[in-house]
């Protein structure tokens, strides 16, 4: 598993420190939750898109059927490069 701390280490560069990574990551993954808050979606070239999808308001089969509210929920479409490299692990 890449924690947050370990991609910052991947992101360094000559003359970027370990702590501007880690800025630039928080600040990244801060942008995106916000915009998809506001319902945006989001296309990075290459790599995919994140849209949120509206789940209507149900009950759960469990326990008398617990009430879910209506909510969003987060949907990533990886771009055929990126889902290609996933399907080629071993």
């Amino acid at each position: 598993m890449i924690t947050k701390a370990l991609l910052a280490k991947e992101l360094r560069e000559p003359g970027l420190s370990y702590r501007d990574a880690s800025v630039y990551i928080d600040v990244i993954f801060k942008a995106i939750g916000d915009m998809l808050a506001k319902g945006e979606s989001i296309q990075l070239r290459g790599f995919g898109s994140f849209y949120v999808v509206k789940k209507a308001a149900h009950k759960t089969g469990v326990n008398d059927g617990m009430e879910i509210p209506e909510h969003g929920r987060v949907i990533f479409r990886p771009y055929d490069k990126l889902r290609k490299a996933v399907w080629n692990i071993k």
